[in-house]
């Protein structure tokens, strides 16, 4: 597999970047994936599966609002809806795999960005993974609270961008953050690849706009698929810990049996952090679930 390569696409005012891990030697399909919420696109590399690199070809493509994707001018309640935000997901798509399958590999706010690029845009997609992810963007836990302060004024604001502010000071306060969207806090930590993780992103995370972050927090209560959840007919595998502090548990089981070829795998005692959490089950999930529908 080659050394990554990164570019980028525009739309509707936005620019973002892509990952592109190129595999001369691929024989199954290729997997995009898509992080979460304050994270960025390099969040995937430091874990990869060493079956992942050496059967395919990956791709990592960022969220909106988070370095090195970036706005041009203010941000506001018009610049992302959910047929933008698919159109976000289709360009780079389309730059970086113009024809044939593949698989789409979300995690909370990626497994979003997925099933919404599902739901517009199912004809290449071979199957869906979504990690802790969710149809309605209303949070619990941190992110909760988050979303309660960006949608106010000067002191909700001011404790929004203090909140970031010390995040974006040093990775310790990153890895502190992470804590808040764990149950099995000890098996987090013992993650061998959790503090690489937390490296490889950090630069990025200090450089997110703070506000283009509260705009995407405040974006997140507006969010709702549930009114197209019947249009999407792909296979879709549902990953859920059944302690998840962040996104509910029984919204995640209610959408899974919702959606008309989906699968759910319950993680007993995990929260939000599954493939810390639960390493040996979610990997075995994850590699059994795209061999089984290459």
């Amino acid at each position: 597999m080659s050394a990554p390569s990164l570019s980028f696409t525009t739309h509707a005012r936005h620019r973002i970047a892509s990952l592109a891990y190129r595999n001369p030697g691929a024989d199954r399909l290729p997997v995009v994936w898509i992080h979460g919420l304050t994270a960025s696109l390099h969040f995937w590399e430091p874990a990869m599966y060493a079956e992942i690199r050496r059967q395919r070809e990956w791709f990592s493509i960022s969220l909106p609002l988070h370095h090195p994707s970036t706005y041009a001018g203010e941000f506001t309640a018009d610049s992302l809806n959910e047929e933008i935000f698919a159109e976000l997901v289709a360009r780079p798509i389309d730059s970086l795999i113009p024809h044939g399958k593949f698989h789409l590999v979300g995690y909370s706010l990626g497994g979003f960005a997925c099933l919404n690029y599902a739901a517009k845009y199912p004809e290449r997609v071979a199957s869906i993974i979504s990690i802790g992810g969710f149809m309605t963007g209303r949070a619990r836990g941190l992110e909760g609270v988050l979303q309660f302060f960006a949608r106010g004024h000067v002191l909700r604001k001011a404790v929004f961008h203090g909140s970031w502010w010390l995040m974006q000071r040093h990775v310790v306060f990153l890895k502190l953050a992470t804590l808040f969207y764990a149950r099995r806090w000890r098996q987090l930590l013992r993650y061998p690849y959790l503090d690489p993780t937390l490296r490889m992103i950090f630069p990025d995370v200090r450089h997110h706009p703070v506000a283009g972050q509260r705009a995407l927090f405040r974006y997140l209560l507006e969010m709702n698929l549930m009114d197209e959840i019947d249009d999407i007919h792909l296979p879709v595998l549902v990953i859920a810990g059944d302690r998840d502090p962040i996104i509910p548990y029984d919204h995640q089981r209610a959408y899974a049996e919702r959606l008309g070829n989906g699968t759910f795998l319950s993680l007993p005692g995990v929260g939000h952090v599954a493939f810390a959490e639960a390493p040996d089950a979610f990997r075995e999930a994850v590699l059994s679930w795209l061999a089984r529908y290459d």
